[in-house]
């Protein structure tokens, strides 16, 4: 039986001239919100960024899962998983929405994203009302994010790669390098970029649990006098 039952609610979020598709999961007095962003269309409720946000949900947080391109675009144009600026910039439009929700402006906010999507992650225009306290990248190309933004970030950043994945992780680890605030890497071995392999995905979301859970700020300062 599980320990909370969260309210799911399918949304479509404004987000610079798109409507982009959303899962919220919600319960009352939620410890944190966790975005899971997906560089593309998520394939179906049982696709690892479901079972990643199970994870958390198990755990007492409230998710959204937020897909970055519409199926027309995704459809339309494979590549344009690979528009940074523009998944960014949809990015931080959601998470000016999600500052605006009476049911979500009180809590702090954690992303998780993979691939394309982590590097719009540190990109990301946020906003000064936005409580983002930790993210976390999952086989992410940070390379992709350049090298000024991975200097500049102050969120503190997890990134987790994959000991079998030679493509993605030797840029990720160039990337890791550049950053200058708080960071960890942790490396799940044997794990492809996918980690379909036994144990790689729950091994990767209990490492993302417990740096959001180490970075979670107990109460938050909504006063805005910092």
């Amino acid at each position: 039986m599980p320990r909370y039952i969260h309210r799911h609610t399918d949304l479509s979020i404004p987000a610079r001239n798109a409507w982009l598709a959303a899962l919220l999961s919600h319960i009352p007095d939620a410890k944190a919100l966790v975005v899971l962003f997906c560089p593309a269309p998520a394939a179906n409720r049982s696709s690892r960024e479901f079972v990643f946000a199970s994870s958390f949900q198990a755990e007492g947080y409230a998710t959204l899962i937020l897909e970055g391109l519409t199926s027309y675009e995704e459809k339309r144009d494979p590549d344009s998983r690979f528009d940074v600026p523009k998944l960014a910039e949809r990015l931080g439009a959601a998470l000016e929405w999600v500052a605006h929700q009476p049911l979500l402006a009180q809590l702090g906010v954690a992303i998780c994203a993979s691939g394309t999507a982590a590097a719009a992650m540190v990109k990301a225009p946020v906003a000064d009302d936005t409580c983002l306290f930790a993210m976390v990248s999952r086989a992410g190309r940070l390379d992709l994010a350049g090298a000024a933004p991975l200097r500049r970030n102050r969120v503190p950043l997890l990134a987790i790669a994959g000991g079998a994945d030679d493509a993605t992780r030797g840029p990720a680890t160039q990337a890791y390098a550049l950053i200058d605030g708080p960071k960890a890497w942790q490396e799940i071995s044997n794990a492809s970029d996918r980690f379909i392999e036994p144990g790689a995905l729950d091994a990767a979301a209990n490492a993302s649990l417990q740096w959001i859970e180490r970075w979670r700020p107990a109460t938050l300062d909504l006063s805005g006098t910092g």
